[in-house]
Protein backbone atom coordinates (compact mmCIF):
# COMPACT_ATOMS: atom_id res chain seq x y z
CA UNK A 1 0.00 0.00 0.00
CA UNK A 2 0.77 3.44 -0.55
CA UNK A 3 0.23 4.92 2.73
CA UNK A 4 4.00 4.00 4.85
CA UNK A 5 4.70 7.89 4.63
CA UNK A 6 6.35 9.94 7.40
CA UNK A 7 5.27 13.95 7.88
CA UNK A 8 6.92 16.55 8.92
CA UNK A 9 7.00 17.13 12.90
CA UNK A 10 8.23 20.36 13.32
CA UNK A 11 8.13 23.90 11.44
CA UNK A 12 11.16 24.17 8.84
CA UNK A 13 11.95 21.10 8.46
CA UNK A 14 12.88 19.04 5.75
CA UNK A 15 10.27 17.37 3.17
CA UNK A 16 8.83 14.54 3.99
CA UNK A 17 10.40 11.00 3.32
CA UNK A 18 9.47 8.00 3.41
CA UNK A 19 9.73 6.45 7.03
CA UNK A 20 9.55 2.42 7.50
CA UNK A 21 8.75 2.63 10.95
CA UNK A 22 5.17 4.82 10.70
CA UNK A 23 2.61 3.40 8.92
CA UNK A 24 -0.64 5.42 8.14
CA UNK A 25 -4.00 4.79 6.77
CA UNK A 26 -7.64 6.17 5.83
CA UNK A 27 -10.46 4.62 4.68
CA UNK A 28 -11.26 7.93 3.05
CA UNK A 29 -8.73 7.06 0.26
CA UNK A 30 -10.95 4.37 -0.77
CA UNK A 31 -14.61 4.06 -2.82
CA UNK A 32 -17.44 3.57 0.01
CA UNK A 33 -17.93 0.01 -1.40
CA UNK A 34 -14.11 -0.86 -1.00
CA UNK A 35 -13.32 0.65 2.65
CA UNK A 36 -14.33 -2.31 4.54
CA UNK A 37 -11.97 -4.80 1.99
CA UNK A 38 -9.19 -2.29 2.53
CA UNK A 39 -9.33 -2.01 5.83
CA UNK A 40 -10.23 -5.77 6.57
CA UNK A 41 -6.93 -6.03 4.16
CA UNK A 42 -4.54 -3.61 6.59
CA UNK A 43 -5.64 -5.15 9.80
CA UNK A 44 -5.42 -8.91 8.49
CA UNK A 45 -1.79 -8.34 7.05
CA UNK A 46 -0.95 -7.64 10.98
CA UNK A 47 0.37 -3.90 10.43
CA UNK A 48 -0.05 -3.89 14.44
CA UNK A 49 -2.47 -7.09 15.45
CA UNK A 50 -3.96 -10.15 13.13
CA UNK A 51 -7.21 -8.43 13.41
CA UNK A 52 -11.24 -8.60 11.40
CA UNK A 53 -12.94 -5.96 11.83
CA UNK A 54 -17.11 -5.74 11.16
CA UNK A 55 -18.91 -2.73 11.70
CA UNK A 56 -22.14 -2.17 13.92
CA UNK A 57 -24.07 -0.31 11.67
CA UNK A 58 -24.83 -0.58 7.65
CA UNK A 59 -22.78 2.68 6.96
CA UNK A 60 -19.26 2.13 5.32
CA UNK A 61 -16.78 2.41 7.91
CA UNK A 62 -14.75 5.32 8.68
CA UNK A 63 -11.39 4.67 10.23
CA UNK A 64 -8.08 6.40 10.21
CA UNK A 65 -4.95 4.48 12.04
CA UNK A 66 -1.36 5.93 12.12
CA UNK A 67 1.08 3.25 13.93
CA UNK A 68 4.82 3.77 15.04
CA UNK A 69 6.80 0.95 15.26
CA UNK A 70 10.05 0.56 17.84
CA UNK A 71 12.17 -1.45 18.86
CA UNK A 72 10.06 -3.47 22.15
CA UNK A 73 6.95 -2.17 21.67
CA UNK A 74 4.10 -0.01 19.01
CA UNK A 75 1.81 2.67 19.14
CA UNK A 76 -1.47 2.68 17.39
CA UNK A 77 -3.69 5.44 17.00
CA UNK A 78 -6.81 4.69 15.33
CA UNK A 79 -10.20 7.42 14.81
CA UNK A 80 -12.79 5.03 13.98
CA UNK A 81 -16.88 4.84 13.75
CA UNK A 82 -18.27 1.93 15.36
CA UNK A 83 -16.92 -1.46 14.70
CA UNK A 84 -16.01 -4.94 16.20
CA UNK A 85 -12.98 -5.95 16.22
CA UNK A 86 -11.93 -9.66 16.46
CA UNK A 87 -9.28 -12.33 17.11
CA UNK A 88 -10.75 -15.14 15.60
CA UNK A 89 -9.32 -18.86 16.47
CA UNK A 90 -7.84 -18.75 13.01
CA UNK A 91 -6.06 -15.49 13.75
CA UNK A 92 -5.42 -16.66 17.41
CA UNK A 93 -2.70 -19.14 15.60
CA UNK A 94 -0.42 -16.64 14.22
CA UNK A 95 1.28 -17.23 17.93
CA UNK A 96 1.43 -13.50 19.51
CA UNK A 97 1.24 -14.35 23.20
CA UNK A 98 2.07 -9.71 24.10
CA UNK A 99 -0.32 -7.62 25.38
CA UNK A 100 -1.41 -4.16 24.42
CA UNK A 101 -2.80 -1.43 26.35
CA UNK A 102 -6.24 -0.08 24.73
CA UNK A 103 -7.22 2.80 25.59
CA UNK A 104 -10.95 4.86 23.98
CA UNK A 105 -12.09 8.48 23.79
CA UNK A 106 -15.31 9.25 22.69
CA UNK A 107 -16.90 6.12 23.57
CA UNK A 108 -16.10 2.82 25.60
CA UNK A 109 -15.82 -0.35 24.18
CA UNK A 110 -16.65 -3.68 25.32
CA UNK A 111 -14.33 -6.23 25.56
CA UNK A 112 -15.70 -10.11 25.21
CA UNK A 113 -13.27 -13.37 25.80
CA UNK A 114 -13.15 -16.90 27.70
CA UNK A 115 -16.50 -15.95 29.22
CA UNK A 116 -15.78 -12.51 30.30
CA UNK A 117 -18.06 -9.60 29.25
CA UNK A 118 -16.75 -6.49 29.97
CA UNK A 119 -17.30 -2.98 29.90
CA UNK A 120 -14.57 -0.52 29.74
CA UNK A 121 -15.51 2.96 30.01
CA UNK A 122 -14.86 6.50 27.83
CA UNK A 123 -11.46 7.45 28.67
CA UNK A 124 -10.80 3.81 30.34
CA UNK A 125 -7.77 1.39 29.67
CA UNK A 126 -7.62 -2.30 29.99
CA UNK A 127 -3.81 -4.33 28.82
CA UNK A 128 -5.51 -7.30 26.57
CA UNK A 129 -4.05 -10.53 26.56
CA UNK A 130 -3.23 -11.33 22.01
CA UNK A 131 -3.62 -15.02 22.92
CA UNK A 132 -7.01 -15.41 22.79
CA UNK A 133 -10.30 -15.43 20.95
CA UNK A 134 -12.14 -12.37 21.73
CA UNK A 135 -13.78 -9.03 20.24
CA UNK A 136 -13.19 -5.62 21.33
CA UNK A 137 -16.86 -3.63 20.48
CA UNK A 138 -16.16 0.20 20.27
CA UNK A 139 -19.45 1.24 21.39
CA UNK A 140 -19.23 4.81 19.40
CA UNK A 141 -17.01 6.97 17.27
CA UNK A 142 -13.75 7.01 19.36
CA UNK A 143 -10.15 7.99 18.99
CA UNK A 144 -8.20 4.67 19.86
CA UNK A 145 -4.60 4.53 21.62
CA UNK A 146 -3.22 0.79 21.48
CA UNK A 147 -0.23 0.14 22.83
CA UNK A 148 1.87 -3.35 21.76
CA UNK A 149 4.07 -4.33 24.59
CA UNK A 150 6.13 -7.45 25.56
CA UNK A 151 4.93 -10.18 28.12
CA UNK A 152 7.98 -11.04 28.61
CA UNK A 153 8.88 -7.15 29.65
CA UNK A 154 5.36 -6.83 31.50
CA UNK A 155 5.89 -10.55 34.14
CA UNK A 156 9.21 -8.85 35.49
CA UNK A 157 7.62 -5.65 36.81
CA UNK A 158 3.50 -6.43 37.25
CA UNK A 159 2.69 -7.99 40.47
CA UNK A 160 1.33 -11.84 40.35
CA UNK A 161 1.44 -11.24 36.39
CA UNK A 162 -0.70 -13.80 34.44
CA UNK A 163 -2.25 -14.24 30.78
CA UNK A 164 -5.56 -13.22 32.11
CA UNK A 165 -7.75 -11.78 28.95
CA UNK A 166 -7.62 -8.50 29.88
CA UNK A 167 -6.72 -6.42 33.14
CA UNK A 168 -8.84 -3.07 33.81
CA UNK A 169 -7.47 0.14 34.76
CA UNK A 170 -9.61 2.99 35.90
CA UNK A 171 -9.93 6.26 33.77
CA UNK A 172 -8.71 8.44 36.85
CA UNK A 173 -5.79 6.40 37.57
CA UNK A 174 -2.41 8.70 37.47
CA UNK A 175 -0.51 6.67 35.65
CA UNK A 176 -2.75 6.43 32.81
CA UNK A 177 -3.09 10.02 32.36
CA UNK A 178 1.07 9.99 32.41
CA UNK A 179 0.87 6.79 29.58
CA UNK A 180 -1.38 8.68 27.38
CA UNK A 181 0.80 11.68 27.30
CA UNK A 182 3.76 10.11 27.37
CA UNK A 183 2.31 8.45 24.08
CA UNK A 184 1.52 11.21 21.98
CA UNK A 185 5.18 12.83 22.77
CA UNK A 186 6.46 9.66 21.46
CA UNK A 187 3.68 10.07 18.52
CA UNK A 188 5.47 13.30 17.41
CA UNK A 189 9.25 12.15 18.50
CA UNK A 190 9.72 8.76 17.16
CA UNK A 191 12.51 7.41 18.33
CA UNK A 192 12.72 4.95 15.95
CA UNK A 193 15.84 6.29 14.81
CA UNK A 194 17.72 5.55 17.47
CA UNK A 195 17.70 1.56 18.93
CA UNK A 196 18.79 2.10 22.26
CA UNK A 197 16.06 5.51 23.01
CA UNK A 198 13.41 3.08 20.92
CA UNK A 199 14.45 0.89 23.91
CA UNK A 200 13.99 3.10 26.36
CA UNK A 201 10.77 4.43 25.44
CA UNK A 202 9.51 1.06 25.39
CA UNK A 203 10.53 0.14 28.66
CA UNK A 204 9.29 3.35 30.16
CA UNK A 205 5.92 2.35 29.00
CA UNK A 206 6.10 -1.37 30.58
CA UNK A 207 6.89 0.55 33.52
CA UNK A 208 4.24 3.05 33.17
CA UNK A 209 1.64 0.26 33.48
CA UNK A 210 2.87 -1.83 35.80
CA UNK A 211 2.57 1.17 37.85
CA UNK A 212 -1.12 1.79 37.04
CA UNK A 213 -1.85 -2.16 37.27
CA UNK A 214 0.13 -3.13 40.39
CA UNK A 215 4.08 -3.34 40.49
CA UNK A 216 6.39 -5.52 41.74
CA UNK A 217 8.74 -3.88 44.37
CA UNK A 218 11.42 -3.37 41.72
CA UNK A 219 8.81 -2.74 39.26
CA UNK A 220 7.49 -0.08 41.63
CA UNK A 221 11.46 1.95 41.88
CA UNK A 222 11.64 1.56 37.95
CA UNK A 223 8.34 2.82 37.53
CA UNK A 224 8.75 5.75 39.39
CA UNK A 225 11.61 6.91 37.48
CA UNK A 226 9.92 5.95 34.05
CA UNK A 227 6.95 8.37 35.13
CA UNK A 228 10.00 10.86 36.03
CA UNK A 229 10.94 10.25 32.56
CA UNK A 230 7.89 10.34 30.76
CA UNK A 231 6.61 13.78 32.49
CA UNK A 232 9.89 15.07 30.90
CA UNK A 233 9.42 13.74 27.50
CA UNK A 234 5.88 14.96 27.55
CA UNK A 235 7.03 19.10 28.80
CA UNK A 236 9.55 18.85 26.42
CA UNK A 237 7.27 17.80 23.20
CA UNK A 238 4.65 20.91 24.86
CA UNK A 239 7.63 23.31 24.34
CA UNK A 240 8.29 22.07 20.82
CA UNK A 241 4.75 23.10 20.51
CA UNK A 242 4.78 26.16 21.66
CA UNK A 243 8.12 27.67 20.98
CA UNK A 244 6.89 30.45 19.02
CA UNK A 245 4.21 31.62 21.88
CA UNK A 246 5.95 34.84 23.84
CA UNK A 247 4.03 33.46 26.85
CA UNK A 248 6.34 30.31 27.20
CA UNK A 249 7.45 30.18 30.55
CA UNK A 250 8.29 27.47 33.32
CA UNK A 251 4.98 28.59 34.76
CA UNK A 252 2.62 28.04 31.65
CA UNK A 253 4.05 24.73 31.45
CA UNK A 254 3.55 23.96 35.05
CA UNK A 255 0.26 24.62 34.78
CA UNK A 256 -0.55 23.04 32.15
CA UNK A 257 1.17 20.04 32.90
CA UNK A 258 -0.61 20.53 36.47
CA UNK A 259 2.29 21.02 38.59
CA UNK A 260 4.81 22.69 40.67
CA UNK A 261 7.40 24.73 39.06
CA UNK A 262 9.77 23.36 41.31
CA UNK A 263 8.88 20.11 40.33
CA UNK A 264 9.03 21.33 36.97
CA UNK A 265 12.52 22.61 37.09
CA UNK A 266 14.43 20.02 38.71
CA UNK A 267 13.48 17.24 36.12
CA UNK A 268 15.41 19.68 33.56
CA UNK A 269 18.21 19.84 36.46
CA UNK A 270 18.59 16.34 36.87
CA UNK A 271 19.42 16.04 32.59
CA UNK A 272 22.60 19.29 33.57
CA UNK A 273 20.18 21.79 32.73
CA UNK A 274 17.45 24.17 33.14
CA UNK A 275 14.04 25.02 31.46
CA UNK A 276 15.13 27.92 30.00
CA UNK A 277 18.54 26.84 28.53
CA UNK A 278 16.31 23.82 27.04
CA UNK A 279 13.72 26.29 25.59
CA UNK A 280 16.45 28.50 23.90
CA UNK A 281 18.36 25.72 22.64
CA UNK A 282 15.26 24.74 20.90
CA UNK A 283 14.26 27.96 19.72
CA UNK A 284 17.89 27.95 18.14
CA UNK A 285 17.91 24.96 16.65
CA UNK A 286 14.38 26.39 15.29
CA UNK A 287 15.94 29.12 13.02
CA UNK A 288 19.03 27.49 12.30
CA UNK A 289 16.80 24.78 10.85
CA UNK A 290 14.95 27.29 8.96
CA UNK A 291 18.01 28.80 7.53
CA UNK A 292 19.45 25.98 5.68
CA UNK A 293 16.32 25.30 4.33
CA UNK A 294 15.95 26.85 0.57
CA UNK A 295 12.61 27.06 1.34
CA UNK A 296 12.72 30.05 3.38
CA UNK A 297 15.70 31.75 1.98
CA UNK A 298 13.58 34.87 1.01
CA UNK A 299 12.27 35.17 4.43
CA UNK A 300 13.83 37.85 6.69
CA UNK A 301 16.05 36.54 9.26
CA UNK A 302 14.45 38.55 12.03
CA UNK A 303 10.87 36.91 10.64
CA UNK A 304 12.42 33.56 11.22
CA UNK A 305 13.63 34.41 14.52
CA UNK A 306 10.31 36.09 15.82
CA UNK A 307 7.99 32.88 14.45
CA UNK A 308 10.80 30.82 16.43
CA UNK A 309 9.90 32.62 19.27
CA UNK A 310 12.43 35.34 19.70
CA UNK A 311 11.10 38.94 20.37
CA UNK A 312 14.79 40.07 21.41
CA UNK A 313 16.38 40.53 17.94
CA UNK A 314 19.74 41.72 19.67
CA UNK A 315 19.89 39.15 22.05
CA UNK A 316 18.96 36.18 19.28
CA UNK A 317 21.90 37.52 17.50
CA UNK A 318 24.45 37.27 20.30
CA UNK A 319 22.50 33.90 21.11
CA UNK A 320 23.07 32.21 17.87
CA UNK A 321 26.64 33.42 17.38
CA UNK A 322 27.41 31.79 20.82
CA UNK A 323 25.56 28.57 19.90
CA UNK A 324 26.85 28.01 16.41
CA UNK A 325 30.17 30.37 16.25
CA UNK A 326 28.79 32.39 13.12
CA UNK A 327 26.03 34.97 12.59
CA UNK A 328 22.43 33.91 11.34
CA UNK A 329 23.66 35.87 7.99
CA UNK A 330 26.66 33.97 7.64
CA UNK A 331 24.16 30.76 7.95
CA UNK A 332 22.24 32.09 4.89
CA UNK A 333 24.83 33.46 3.04
CA UNK A 334 26.22 29.84 2.54
CA UNK A 335 22.83 28.35 1.89
CA UNK A 336 22.41 31.36 -0.74
CA UNK A 337 25.73 30.42 -2.74
CA UNK A 338 25.03 26.68 -2.60
CA UNK A 339 21.69 27.27 -3.86
CA UNK A 340 23.36 28.75 -7.05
Amino acid sequence: MSHATSRSASTGSSAARPNPSVFRFSTADYAPQQRLAAWRDVLGGGVHLHLDVEPLDDAPPCATVELHRFRGASLYFSNTSPVRALRTSRLVQDGDGDFRLVRAEGAGYRFTAQGVDQIVPDGGAALIHNGVVGTVQYLGPCRVTAIRMSRTALTGCVRGFDDRPIRAIAPDAPALRLIAGYAEALRSWNPAGDPDVAAEAARHLTDLTALALGPTAAGRDRGLDSARAARLREIKADVEQHLSSGSLSVATVAERHRLPVRYLQRLFEAEGTTFTEFVLERRLACVHRLLTDPRFLRQPIAVLAFESGFANQAYFNRSFRARYGAAPSDIRAHLRRNAH
